[in-house]
């Protein structure tokens, strides 16, 4: 009888990643599992190819992991959320090898050390399964999108946009700056927004507001922890609100968010939410206003944003 397969999703057109895919090859193979690496000239062509390999191969395949940060963690959910929504579901697992590794790190998957990163996979698959839950993502343009760490839609959407044109500088480092320069002529923008809590209840709002964004797990940017307590299990994300707030303030509370003190500040709101609407108020939305989630770019606003509980098996 043929050993299951492995599919290990990397960039190839990335060392790193191509590198860390060579070594993941022999644990797993050790682990009694025959790895396939897949890869593409493009993110489009890999996402094709990917959603194809599953159809064709589902009985034969034991688990998807992505090789590399959280944009190869995005570009590996899509495909799995279309087809759990035909009823054929696959683990995921993660072997960090990214610039932006904020799901891994928020999982304590070991970033960095892929052996071990592997060997959290072979466990994975023999421990009693654990679910996480998802953002579902609807834009103005109609698109439609999975994501797994954050969805980002105000000064925190603009800063991701500007990091990703940087792409020869650390993730963690080019948020920072990306932040730095954008604070320089930031303006907070009016949103109407509505959120469904845990509890049913409905809540109505217009707000201006410098940053927005409605986590699933702890961090944006590499690192920047900006909602401690998320928790990506229980069937809710949390609602990251700062109002208005100039540079100068920006700067002077900047460094709260790494100290984790930064939610006792009057200008910090957090409420969980299961689900959202965000558009921007009474005006039409810039190129700029849109959504980012998981560091990519996903569409313009408005956004329709629905918490879905247990929506991918994980092997972190």
């Amino acid at each position: 009888m043929s050993r299951r397969e492995i599919l290990l999703v990397h960039n190839g057109a990335s060392l790193v990643g191509r590198n860390a895919c060579e070594r993941a090859v022999g644990i797993l193979r050790a682990g009694g599992y025959d790895p396939r690496p897949l890869s593409a000239a493009t993110a489009q062509a890999l996402s094709r190819d990917l959603t194809a390999t599953l159809r064709d191969a589902s009985t034969r395949i034991a688990a998807v992991v992505a090789v590399g940060g959280d944009g190869m963690v995005h570009l590996v959910l899509q495909s799995l959320n279309r087809l759990r929504e035909q009823g054929v579901e696959f683990p995921f697992g993660l072997i960090p090898a990214g610039s932006g590794n904020d799901l891994a790190r928020f999982h304590g998957v070991p970033v960095g050390d892929v052996e071990r990163a592997a060997g959290r996979v072979l466990r994975g698959l023999e421990s009693p399964e654990r679910s996480m839950d998802l953002v579902h993502v609807t834009c103005a343009d109609g698109s439609h999108h999975v994501c797994a760490t954050a969805v980002c839609l105000g000064l925190d959407a603009r800063v991701n946009a500007r990091a990703n044109r940087w792409s020869s500088v650390t993730h963690s480092v080019k948020y920072v700056a990306a932040l730095a320069v954008e604070a320089v002529s930031m303006r907070a923008r009016r949103y109407d927004l509505s959120w469904t809590g845990p509890d049913g209840a409905c809540h109505v709002s217009d707000r201006t507001l410098t940053f927005l964004a409605l986590t699933n797990t702890s961090s944006i940017g590499g690192g920047l922890t900006i909602v401690p307590r998320a928790d990506p299990t229980d069937g809710s994300g949390e609602l990251f609100m700062v109002s208005d707030v100039g540079a100068l303030r920006l700067a002077w509370l900047f460094p709260r968010l790494f100290l984790g003190t930064h939610e006792s500040l009057r200008e910090v709101t957090v409420v969980p939410a299961t689900a959202a609407t965000v558009a921007a108020h009474g005006i039409p939305s810039e190129p700029r206003d849109a959504a980012y989630g998981d560091g990519e770019r996903l569409g313009p606003l408005p956004a329709s944003l629905k918490v879905l509980p247990a929506a991918v098996r994980v092997l972190l």
